[in-house]
């Protein structure tokens, strides 16, 4: 581990009528009782008027004579009586004052007015110049269209706005070792663009945002960042944290990770919203245990939302908390909410292979002081959802389907409570549980559950690991299941089961 200038709108002009000048229909708006004002007797021709005259109509019969051509075409002269003066073709609204990057292949409209013009070598040269620039007023940096080819760290002051065209239009292409774009100093914003090549984004202060932002980096053997999107509190607190639509596909390490080292190692209010996480981990990167969402490893956890998230066929889990005891002190971790998030296919390009004794390879791994609420699995290689020495998790209108396990709860998990969720179609048990006390199952239900030894669920068993094999206690088992197998081992000690057909 290592640690929009914006060209002014022209309004639209119509029917303009010349100052003092009366149209034709003024006198039949007056009311009736008005008279239009007495007309001035007519006067003799002179000479200018009958100029005006003939300039009139020799420019109109130049203009048919033209028009009457072969091809013919509007002239090039301009209209000398215009009435609607055109709106210039639009360009993207940057902020007031914003100072404008180009990239060396860029083709955007703002291009020539932009305050640095990259030439496509060291371009987080001209990138630090405007955001410095940009520092002195809490201002906003926006790069223009192409690709900024860039071999070292960026950092943008506090205050400052980072800001691309969208990720199909601006690219960072980062090189070299550990050189990301780094967020020190509080209060930045990035958003709108895409990082490829070695870049990934570190956070080490408070009040971020991350938004629209799309990260494919370090996919074969060159790792050197925890993940794509990496928080990391060094004897530090940083807190209020956003990566809101943010996606980490194809990545050779973890999507997003969390983490922290000495003392505080602090994370606090942390936000993901809308964010997806796609084959993130292989083979080759030797990041042997990559996830899609890593939140909790070596960092103390305070306040974390997850919303409508998404993780699919990544290496390891599609969402990761460790337990926290393979550090001491014990890390902690409190105030945990996940809703409406989804886990698909995880852990079938890892090597480990069955009985997942030394692997994670599932949906969520979750612990301590969570509460999820309608999240989905779907054909995760180990189990939907995998509690691991946990305490005071609750599941909410959460399912899985086709996992190996649905819910998998041992190695000393204690209040665990499941609250109308549901497997299916798992290729063995629909719950897994030993070694716990005060496990809570209430409107559970098992369809199409294989099983396995006999039973569609099991309690008690742990690979015959005296450590881990230990019975289940003190706890509720309400639970629907189809099938012919009976729906679990009724196996440990004061425990209720209330068990009903499909």
């Amino acid at each position: 581990m290592a640690d929009e200038p914006q060209e002014p709108i022209i309004p639209i002009i119509d029917d303009i009528d010349a100052p003092g000048r009366a149209r034709e229909s003024d006198a039949a708006d007056l009311p009736p009782e008005v008279s239009p004002p007495p007309v001035p007797p007519r006067r003799s021709l002179d000479l200018r008027a009958i100029a005006l005259v003939a300039i009139a109509l020799i420019a109109c019969a130049v203009v048919a004579m033209v028009l009457s051509l072969p091809g013919g075409s509007e002239p090039s002269t301009p209209n000398l009586t215009p009435t609607r003066i055109a709106t210039p073709t639009p360009i993207p609204a940057y902020p007031a004052g914003a100072i404008v990057v180009a990239a060396a292949d860029s083709a955007d409209a703002g291009r020539p007015a932009a305050a640095y013009a990259c030439d496509g070598v060291d371009d987080q040269v001209e990138i630090q110049q405007a955001l410095a620039e940009a520092g002195t007023k809490k201002g906003t940096v926006v790069l223009l269209d192409g690709t900024f080819h860039c071999t070292d760290r960026i950092s943008p002051p506090g205050g400052v706005t980072l800001q691309g065209l969208g990720l199909e239009r601006t690219t960072l292409d980062v090189q070299g070792y550990y050189k990301p774009i780094e967020l020190m100093e509080d209060g930045v914003t990035l958003k709108g663009f895409f990082i490829t090549g070695r870049g990934f984004i570190l956070v080490r202060a408070s009040h971020i945002l991350v938004a629209d932002v799309t990260a494919t980096t370090m996919q074969s053997g060159r790792v050197e960042a925890n993940g794509a999107f990496f928080v990391f509190a060094k004897d530090s607190v940083v807190q209020d944290i956003e990566f809101r639509n943010c996606t980490a596909i194809d990545c050779g390490i973890h999507g997003f990770n969390v983490n922290g080292q000495g003392s505080p190692k602090e994370t606090r209010d942390l936000r993901f919203i809308d964010c997806t996480a796609i084959r993130c981990g292989n083979k080759d990167s030797r990041a042997v245990w990559a996830t899609g969402f890593d939140f909790h490893e070596t960092n103390d956890l305070y306040g974390l939302t997850v919303l409508r998230c998404r993780a699919e066929d990544n290496w390891e889990s599609g969402f990761h908390f460790e337990p926290g005891g393979h550090v001491t002190p014990k890390t902690k971790a409190e105030d945990i909410r996940m809703e409406d998030c989804v886990s698909i296919g995880n852990g079938h390009r890892n090597t480990k292979s069955y009985p997942y004794s030394y692997t994670f390879s599932s949906g969520y791994y979750v612990h301590n002081n969570a509460v999820l609420v309608n999240c989905t699995s779907e054909n995760n290689k180990n189990a939907g959802f995998f509690v691991h020495g946990g305490r005071n998790a609750t599941f909410e209108r959460c399912t899985d389907v086709g996992s190996t396990y649905g819910f998998k709860i041992v190695k000393d998990s204690q209040r665990i409570t499941l609250r109308d969720c549901g497997t299916s179609d798992n290729k063995e048990w629909g719950l897994w549980a030993a070694w716990a006390d005060r496990l809570t199952l209430t409107g559970f239900t098992q369809r199409n559950v294989t099983g396995k030894d006999g039973y569609q669920s099991i309690l008690g068993w742990y690979y015959g690991n005296t450590d881990y094999e230990k019975p289940v206690k003190n706890s509720r088992f309400e639970i629907a299941a189809d099938g012919r197998l009976p729906a679990l081992n009724e196996a440990g000690a004061n425990n209720r089961y209330e068990v009903t057909r499909l």
